[in-house]
């Protein structure tokens, strides 16, 4: 038991199988690996959004512009590509460059401007998708909307590697193929695991947004920390919109339109507090892929679009009152140990 508690998000990994079993019976085609492999493609971009999510939260801030950055990135490498036409080895990472410091421009008005976190946000989710448009390649050119990216190194992304090919397992049961994408979005998780369990840099995002006063005595640079954890939600959508581009061969402007709600969800559902200092880079995934067999099952059993919004919500609303539970439950045991009872 004990071993079990040591489990990361243990409860929500539970509710995600039973959830998975329940669909698979009642779900037509719900478990044929077609379906599989639609959901790990169709819900890898939220996840990795949902990751990056998760550090302005930690530090008890919201990025609310992470949709109109995924729009701006993937415009970029759309007018790099099909306008400039540099090379997609070369237009991705300068796409990352610009999503990391729109990310980082974030948190220096937080820092420096001292805006609320949902005010400085919203206020560049407006700015960067006025951006979007006044540098959109389907607008200067408009001959160029109806013409796919075409670039190996961007539609590459978006190839499947078989897992059961290079053992001969396929032909014993029968295994997806796993995205490419999913492979990222595997990289990216347990690289900001461990760096969140292991680094000093990934320990001080929790502990700035437990305690900024604190930290600040302990001698964390706390202005630099929030910049930073603001930065990797920008490159985080960065990563999304190189994996939308490769899906979709093609950017457009509202491309990211709501997608901030959508990993904001998967965030709080996967365990990130919205009191700050608490939380993985496993439960955000998690809530990411909950967030997508609920609403592909759902579609498989016919039930109606609006139908699954409420549910979603409704499954907000319970992830919001747990998270809210959870700190007035730690918050008693925190004053019970100082009491010493």
């Amino acid at each position: 038991m004990s071993l079990l508690r040591r489990i990361p998000n243990l409860e929500l990994l539970a509710f995600f199988v039973v959830l998975s079993v329940f669909f698979c019976f009642y779900a037509p085609h719900f478990n044929t690996a077609s379906n599989v492999e639609n959901l790990l493609s169709g819900y890898a971009f939220i996840a990795i959004l949902a990751i990056g999510q998760s550090y302005p939260i930690m530090v008890r801030g919201i990025d609310l512009s992470i949709g109109s950055i995924v729009a701006l990135g993937a415009m970029i490498i759309f007018d790099l590509v099909m306008i400039w036409e540099v090379p997609g080895y070369l237009a991705m990472p300068l796409a990352l460059c610009v999503a990391l410091a729109a990310g980082a421009v974030n948190g220096a008005l937080i820092v420096y401007c001292r805006l609320q976190p949902f005010v400085a946000t919203l206020a560049s989710m407006a700015a960067y998708r006025g951006l979007v448009y006044a540098i959109s390649g389907r607008q200067l050119f408009p001959e160029l909307a109806t013409k796919p990216i075409r670039d190996p190194w961007i539609t590459g992304i978006e190839e499947y590697y078989d897992i059961g090919g290079a053992t001969g397992l396929d032909q014993v049961v029968n295994l997806p193929w796993i995205p490419l994408s999913f492979l990222i979005l595997i990289a990216v998780m347990v690289t900001s695991q461990v760096m969140l369990s292991h680094t000093n840099f990934g320990k001080n995002f929790k502990i700035t947004g437990g305690n900024p006063e604190a930290a600040r005595l302990a001698g964390i640079n706390t202005k630099r920390t929030i910049i930073s954890a603001y930065a990797i939600s920008g490159f985080c959508a960065g990563l999304a919109a190189i994996i939308l581009v490769a899906r979709l061969t093609t950017a457009t402007e509202a491309l990211g339109n709501g997608m901030e709600l959508t990993a904001i969800a998967a965030a709080v559902i996967g365990g990130i507090s919205l009191q700050g200092g608490l939380g993985n880079s496993i439960g955000p995934v998690v809530g990411a892929f909950l967030l997508g067999i609920i609403l592909i099952g759902l579609t498989l059993m016919g039930v109606s679009q609006f139908v699954q919004q409420i549910l979603s919500g409704a499954i907000l609303v319970g992830a919001v009152t747990y998270d809210l539970y959870m700190s007035k439950t730690r918050a008693r045991r925190a004053r019970a140990l100082q009491s010493g009872v």
